[in-house]
């Protein structure tokens, strides 16, 4: 899958009724981030510490993994395994992207303290 295949189906599937309008303006655009979808967007998740403890709650599965996200970009695309909550915390990466391989739920840790963690379910 290339880059800009992950990010269609990572908004189709989690921002599912989202405005393409907000998702043009506030989540593809030049200077924004995927993960205002969450945001500008309205998704319904869970944020903060419920996002990282319902994250750490499932089971240990392969993942796919992706970070930045920056102006509708994205670096690293892999499969893994599932790190837990406080690893992804720790990382040096600026915006970290966990998706289940079925695109079931996402997982995003922002650069923002104040903004995320976000744990989605697909909609």
């Amino acid at each position: 899958m290339t880059d800009k295949e992950m990010i269609h189906k990572w908004l189709g599937v989690f921002g599912k009724g989202v405005d393409e309008k907000i998702i043009r303006e506030h989540v593809t655009s030049y200077g924004n981030h995927l993960w205002h979808l969450f945001t500008w967007g309205g998704v319904s998740c869970i944020t903060g510490d419920a996002a990282r403890i319902a994250f750490d709650k499932l089971p240990c599965t392969e993942v796919i993994c992706f970070s930045g996200g920056y102006s509708n970009s994205m670096e690293g695309l892999t499969t893994g395994k599932k790190l837990c909550a406080n690893a992804l915390d720790n990382s040096k990466e600026s915006d970290i992207y966990i998706v289940a391989t079925d695109f079931s739920w996402t997982y995003v840790r922002t650069h923002e303290a104040s903004c995320g963690p976000f744990f989605c379910t697909k909609q």
